[in-house]
């Protein structure tokens, strides 16, 4: 069965391209464009990964990163960080709020392909 992961970002050029990629790979893909259409996805999706942006509109990433660990079930889901900001605070602060890895803006679809590798394994 095909990994599944769940994109949470606000750019549709970013989404589609990780789409692209991650789909290309044999992983099963939904998609949200901010942090509560995020959060709901999380309870009917049940992904094996979330790649998260911090910069979105109505919930950003750390309000997600802190809503997935007071929710029963959200707590084991691995989650990439994706930031354009690239400071050590935005890293320091998504990997104390349990995010796995931080990638920063831009980046190579290669490169978050080994990520999401890493993370949870090969598709398929």
């Amino acid at each position: 069965m095909a990994k599944r992961v769940l994109i949470v970002d606000d750019s549709n050029v970013l989404r589609n391209i990780i789409v692209f990629n991650l789909k290309k790979n044999g992983y099963e893909i939904k998609e949200a464009n901010d942090g509560l259409e995020g959060l709901e996805f999380m309870e009917s999706f049940q992904p094996d990964l979330v790649i998260l942006d911090l910069m979105m509109p109505r919930l950003d990433g750390f309000g997600v990163l802190k809503e997935m660990q007071g929710k029963e079930g959200f707590q084991g889901i691995p989650v990439i960080v994706l930031t354009a900001k690239g400071g050590e605070d935005d890293r320091d602060n998504a990997i104390s709020l349990g995010a796995m890895d931080v990638l920063t803006k831009p980046f190579s679809p290669k490169q978050l392909l080994e990520r999401v590798q890493k993370v949870i394994g090969d598709a398929g």
